[in-house]
């Protein structure tokens, strides 16, 4: 397995930075006043703290691609122009980039915002997707903020030619989130990764969800130990690994099967395996969604309980408690926790071929050291909402998708807790 990892190393460091940011596309003129050849732009905006090199994104119509250049600085706007000139007279703003060879509102009726072959954001006008009926002329279309539901409602048409360079967007920044700590982080939506969820909630949504997610690469459990410890490393220190519980850092090579020391770090299953897959074969068994360093001892003293609140501090780890049937974890990693059961549920709902049984999150614990259930699902929920999505999981996220091929959605877009376990919580 290790000798996969130089493939992705590059390609991860460079990333790593830029899944702290959400680009999005924020202004489009494509209907232009004068000239539709000199004066059409688009405009991104850079949802993040981070500022982000452009090389290697693209804009997209129906007509064919442009690739950007330069880079993107945090908070900030960028413009690509077909004409520096027109549109410097249009508008009395400098572009960032010209030359921009899409067609836009002629031949092309979408725009869409690529990383390689990732898209990330897109608009549409005049009927061209089903359901954008927005409709500019001799004016720009502009989001309404950064929340992104990637339909018609996050836009609306300007009173003008638009304004390029600046707006009414501002960025929301996530802080101390690389060894699991709060931040609100910023989610990216991949329109096209989460194909046919638009406007579905509750269990319709679940399922379209579970028809995306399956089909995974599946790994070895002896494989697993290079794969976490590539997804979960310490961005301060590439030769160790984040602890999930304990929040320590600690040497790749301090592990267990290489020294038997109760310090050392193991495969921690967050969905207890004896909870529906006790058996390597199954998928869920190996998905590193939910598989995390973690240290042996503190392991053990998990074990396969259920989450909740309550009971008396550890003492190796006195931020986590544990009592007879559940485990509390630190602060910093509640979120996490909850969003990696929320996946397990989604992912392997109605069962698979594998053999991993149909996983649940009943608003119990304990739910039984056999049954294929964790719970606690309303204090999850509650957990999700304290303690957002930071940049470490979102990297993570990310490094699971170059090796596994399939992501955590409540990552991704975290408002589809809500939509799928709110009602039940009375959310």
């Amino acid at each position: 397995m290790k000798a996969i990892f130089p493939m992705f190393t590059a390609l991860a460091l460079c990333c790593a930075m830029q899944a702290q940011a959400k680009l999005v596309i924020s202004e489009v003129l494509y209907d232009a006043p004068n000239n539709d050849s000199t004066e059409e732009f688009v405009e991104i905006f850079n949802d993040g703290c981070t500022a982000v090199s452009l090389t290697g994104y693209s804009l997209a119509d129906n007509g064919g691609s442009f690739n950007l250049s330069g880079s993107i600085g945090a908070g900030s706007y960028f413009v690509v122009a077909k004409n520096s000139a027109a549109l410097q007279t249009l508008t009395g703003k400098v572009a960032n980039q010209t030359g921009m060879t899409l067609s836009l509102g002629n031949s092309g009726d979408y725009v869409k915002l690529r990383q390689g072959s990732t898209e990330l954001d897109s608009v549409a006008f005049e009927n061209a997707i089903s359901g954008w009926t927005i409709d500019a002329i001799d004016k720009s279309i502009a989001r309404k903020n950064v929340a992104d539901s990637n339909t018609v409602n996050d836009w609306q048409v300007s009173s003008n030619v638009g304004n390029p360079g600046s707006g009414a967007l501002s960025a929301s920044c996530g802080g101390g989130g690389d060894t699991g700590g709060g931040g609100t982080g910023d989610a990216i939506n991949l329109p096209s990764y989460y194909v046919n969820t638009s406007g579905k909630s509750g269990e319709a949504l679940k399922t379209a969800l579970n028809n995306v997610l399956r089909g995974h690469v599946r790994l070895s459990y002896a494989e697993v130990w290079d794969a976490i410890s590539y997804t979960d490393e310490d961005p301060a220190n590439t030769s160790n690994v984040i602890l999930l519980y304990a929040g320590r850092s600690q040497a790749k090579t301090f592990r267990a099967g290489t020294s038997t020391s109760q310090d050392a770090w193991n495969r921690e299953h967050v969905w207890a395996k004896s909870h529906g897959f006790p058996a390597e074969s199954q998928y869920a068994h190996t998905d590193i969604h939910h598989l995390r360093p973690e240290d042996v001892s503190l392991n053990s003293t998990r074990g396969n309980k259920d989450f909740d609140n309550g009971g008396t501090a550890i003492s190796e780890a006195p931020a986590n408690k544990t009592d007879s049937d559940s485990f509390e974890p630190r602060a910093a990693v509640k979120g996490d926790v909850a969003r990696m059961l929320f996946y397990m549920d989604v992912r392997y709902e109605a069962a698979d071929d594998s053999g991993t049984p149909d996983l649940e999150i009943p608003n119990v614990a304990p739910t039984g050291s056999s049954a294929p259930e964790m719970g606690k699902l309303c204090t999850l929920v509650t957990w999700h909402l304290a303690d957002p999505v930071d940049s470490f999981e979102q990297r993570r996220n990310n490094r699971i998708f170059e090796l596994q091929k399939n992501r955590n959605p409540f990552i991704d877009n975290p408002q589809w807790v809500k939509a799928i376990y709110g009602p039940t919580c009375g959310l």
